[in-house]
């Protein structure tokens, strides 16, 4: 069983985790264990929410959106890259099949309104908002087939 025409979608609660740089120990790369752990936590929540997915076979757009507890660090590309590894073989075969990709990070707004109606530096235990809005942080992602496609000529 596959997706329907939507495609699969996922909604992992908490701060989003960036891929690790692997450690290089005495000639063998190894995985950092926060990052092995974050895949695996992605790929069984996928297999949670499509127990009998089939991976998609063919080109396929990627969206996420990674909505942060803290500003700066980690960047945009090591947050997607364990997003695109974590999926491999449950969402798609492989994830050289990303012809198309969409992905944002959102941080917290440096500025909160404080309890004197005024704009103050965020402090601790301010809740998280961006351009004011309030949320919690979290993962969004979804997978969707591309349509057929004819090559111009």
């Amino acid at each position: 069983m596959t997706a329907t025409g939507d495609g699969f979608t996922l909604l992992l609660p908490g701060d989003p985790t960036p891929k690790g740089r692997p450690r290089v120990y005495r000639g063998h790369a190894v995985t950092p264990q926060r990052t092995a752990q974050a895949e695996n936590r992605l790929r069984m929540e996928f297999r949670r929410k499509y127990p009998r997915a089939e991976p998609y076979r063919c080109p396929v757009r990627l969206d996420a959106e990674f909505w942060m507890s803290h500003r700066g660090r980690p960047d945009l590309d090591n947050l997607l890259k364990l997003v695109l590894d974590g999926l491999n073989g449950v969402a798609y075969l492989d994830d050289q099949q990303v012809a198309e990709t969409h992905a944002f990070k959102r941080v917290p707004d440096p500025w909160a309104y404080g309890a004197r109606g005024r704009y103050r530096r965020r402090k601790a235990g301010d809740p998280y908002t961006s351009c004011g809005h309030e949320y919690e942080p979290h993962l969004y992602i979804r997978v969707q087939p591309l349509p057929e496609w004819t090559p111009l000529t």
